[in-house]
């Protein structure tokens, strides 16, 4: 998973707002979405909560654990997202939940019309270069907001808290484009989660798997877009269309990957990690990680210090 982008907690309820101490709920309704946020005060198990529409779940303070699609229940902590079906019912542990220290948690349920309209357009108007649908990808429901998807949930939630006249219609354009990324978030982890099975029938994936496979030598857009049997302006363009990301910041991110592995080596320097993992410039390396992982290559090497002298 990516690294975390935390969303903005909201106020707390207050004395009498509170109804429950178990998954408090304050509702803020609009014509094709409606936004959630459930709060919880104390220590609770296997507490069941069912939409009628597709969620897309948030976490904003404190931890859960999710139990979901009959799989093993899993952590689920700030800067983390969950899309979960209609009709499908979530099981939740609040396990560190205290009056001190509760959990909050958004739940944008948004209307299958909408859902369907904003594909419809896409499958119509911007088919995939793969050639295969558009469409919300349930075996890829939980990760790690990216920035975009951050500030776009953020955006929703400042608008439907909001009282501005036009919040139906900001909220609608909003919720299109957080369609459009989740799903180009979704398209991206399926593909770099099945790169050699995809590589031979996929372009995207083919040119993943290179990138991958040559992540410390020179990469360029030129050389990547002949592997895609493209023109350069084409694969650019196909490649952030269907993934959400360019693919010099796809380069840019994995490297960084790459680094921070090194980096959990005692035996390999900061610099050792930038010139290994691909990038020629150590100032631009730490500049790149600064802007992606929120701390610099020197604090999150010292994070290890302390178990490798143990």
């Amino acid at each position: 998973m990516d690294n975390k982008n935390l969303l903005l907690p909201l106020n707390l309820s207050q004395g009498r707002e509170l109804q429950t101490l178990v998954e408090n709920r304050k509702a803020y309704t609009m014509d094709t979405c409606e936004l959630n946020v459930f709060e919880t005060y104390q220590r609770s198990e296997l507490v069941p909560l069912t939409f009628d529409d597709l969620v897309i779940t948030s976490m904003l303070r404190g931890k859960k654990v999710m139990h979901l699609f009959d799989k093993p229940g899993f952590d689920y902590l700030p800067g983390e997202t969950v899309i979960v079906p209609p009709n499908i019912t979530m099981t939740i542990d609040f396990p560190e939940a205290t009056s001190q220290q509760p959990s909050q948690c958004t739940a944008l349920a948004i209307s299958n019309q909408e859902i369907k309209n904003t594909i419809d357009f896409l499958n119509e108007n911007y088919p995939r270069e793969d050639k295969n649908a558009w469409r919300i990808n349930y075996n890829q429901f939980h990760f790690f907001n990216n920035f975009e998807l951050a500030q776009l949930i953020n955006k929703l939630i400042r608008i439907s808290t909001g009282d501005a006249l036009t919040k139906d219609v900001l909220a609608n354009l909003t919720l299109k484009e957080l369609l459009i990324r989740v799903m180009q978030m979704q398209n991206l982890h399926e593909v770099s989660d099945n790169l050699h099975q995809l590589s031979s029938n996929n372009r995207f994936a083919y040119v993943l798997e290179y990138i991958n496979l040559h992540l410390s030598e020179k990469l360029n857009i030129d050389a990547l877009s002949q592997l895609a049997f493209m023109s350069k302006s084409s694969f650019f363009r196909a490649f952030k269309h269907e993934m959400g990301i360019s693919p010099v910041d796809y380069i840019i991110k994995e490297r960084i990957q790459l680094a921070k592995q090194l980096m959990n080596n005692p035996k390999y320097s900061i610099s050792d990690a930038c010139f290994r993992a691909g990038f020629n410039n150590l100032n631009y390396f730490c500049r790149m990680f600064k802007q992606t992982e929120g701390i610099t290559p020197g604090m999150f090497k010292a994070q290890f210090k302390t178990t490798w002298l143990n």
